[in-house]
């Protein structure tokens, strides 16, 4: 059969057509196999990545575990409750807690891989305490948290700002710890700075209590004391803040031998040097933050007076009286009647009298007194005048 040109250029459309259909299916055949391949691969390096994931996730979670163990209370309950109390022991001592009292909480709740054990701490303390407390609690690598952390003011207190304590508390034992697990010895990572840092941040902000003031003190005083001679000076400061004590501290060098009452202020010092000299003394309050004031004081060293002349005391002399003025041949005669010693003597112009401590010599014998001088002072006495008191006024003429 022939066919014509135009029959033979539809034929060939037609061809041209059905060998392209085929052709793209062909195609779409071949290239879904590989796609199919593709995600076949895709999905098993998936797989192999997860497991990869899964086995890394594991090694880890086995490192972390091991860690924890070295954390974790004894697995035996016994002990583990033991052990944490005596730490808690430990640690209220270490922060210096008043009256501390440790104990547990309840049952032990068991899980899967660990037992929680409950405990609390109370005490007395001021803020400073508690924020050692704290300090001290997080730095212990142990698994535990705090639950509950309270601060209460003790009213009435003898101690300034002082505060009931009460921490409670919750802590792990691992199942596969060891049945004497011994207590973690490194510090916990929790606490990035040391005690110093978190105490000069929390300390100083006493939210018990209002501002603290400082002691009132004079900032300078001048004394004056004498050379071998004992010197007593006050230092008092004045606080005006309610139920605080002040105490007092040398600040710098001092001299040699002065000494400080720390708690009345009252300094002492026996100079064996003459000058100048000075001292610092700091007064510093229980307030929290403590605040203090300085006050400087200025010696100046005087040589001691002379030493003035003191009447003497005359015992014997006082019981001593003229119980007659006579003149014979020789001249005037004085006598001289001592009762203590139950005696009398006779003296004459020029001779000396002693009677106890009173000494002299006769200058002149009158009618009716007589004249005497005793270094270099003369003195007179008259009739029936004990002798002591005539000395003694012509000392005060």
């Amino acid at each position: 059969m022939n066919l014509s040109k135009r029959e033979k250029i539809l034929a060939l459309l037609v061809g041209g057509v059905v060998l392209l259909f085929v052709g793209n299916y062909f195609f779409q055949s071949i290239t879904a196999g590989f796609d199919s391949k593709q995600n076949q691969i895709i999905a098993l390096q998936k797989q192999k990545d997860d497991q990869l994931l899964q086995i890394t996730a594991g090694s880890i979670a086995k490192a972390k575990l091991n860690r924890l163990v070295t954390q974790s209370l004894p697995s035996n309950e016994e002990k583990a409750r033991a052990r944490y109390l005596e730490w808690l022991i430990d640690l209220a001592d270490e922060c210096e807690l008043i009256d501390p009292l440790p104990k547990t909480m309840g049952d032990s709740i068991e899980k899967d891989l660990y037992q929680s054990f409950r405990f609390q701490l109370t005490g007395s303390g001021t803020i400073e305490n508690a924020t050692k407390l704290l300090h001290a609690f997080h730095s212990k690598d142990y698994l535990h948290r705090i639950t509950r952390y309270d601060l209460q003011p003790i009213p009435n207190s003898k101690i300034p700002n002082m505060l009931k304590i009460s921490l409670d508390c919750e802590v792990l034992a691992l199942k596969n710890a060891k049945l004497d697990q011994p207590a973690p010895e490194t510090l916990a990572p929790r606490i990035e700075r040391p005690l110093d840092d978190y105490t000069s941040s929390i300390v100083s902000r006493n939210i018990f209590a209002p501002t603290n003031h400082a002691p009132v003190l004079e900032t300078s005083k001048r004394v004056t004391a004498t050379q071998g001679l004992r010197m007593d000076v006050g230092v008092d400061a004045k606080d005006i803040d309610p139920n605080q004590t002040v105490r007092y501290e040398f600040e710098g060098d001092v001299p040699q031998g002065m000494q400080l009452d720390s708690d009345s202020g009252k300094l002492t010092w026996t100079s064996t040097e003459l000058g100048d000299f000075q001292v610092s003394v700091r007064a510093t309050d229980t307030g929290i933050p403590a605040k203090s004031s300085v006050q400087l004081i200025s010696i100046k060293v005087g040589e001691p007076p002379p030493p003035a002349k003191k009447p003497k005391e005359f015992d014997v002399a006082a019981q001593a009286f003229i119980s007659a003025l006579v003149s014979d041949g020789k001249g005037p005669q004085a006598w001289i009647r001592s009762k203590t010693e139950d005696k009398t003597l006779f003296l004459r112009e020029g001779e000396n009298l002693k009677l106890g401590d009173l000494q002299g010599k006769v200058i002149s014998i009158g009618a009716n007194f007589i004249e005497l001088e005793t270094e270099g002072k003369r003195w007179t006495v008259g009739l029936d005048e004990p002798l002591a008191d005539a000395y003694k006024r012509g000392l005060e003429d």
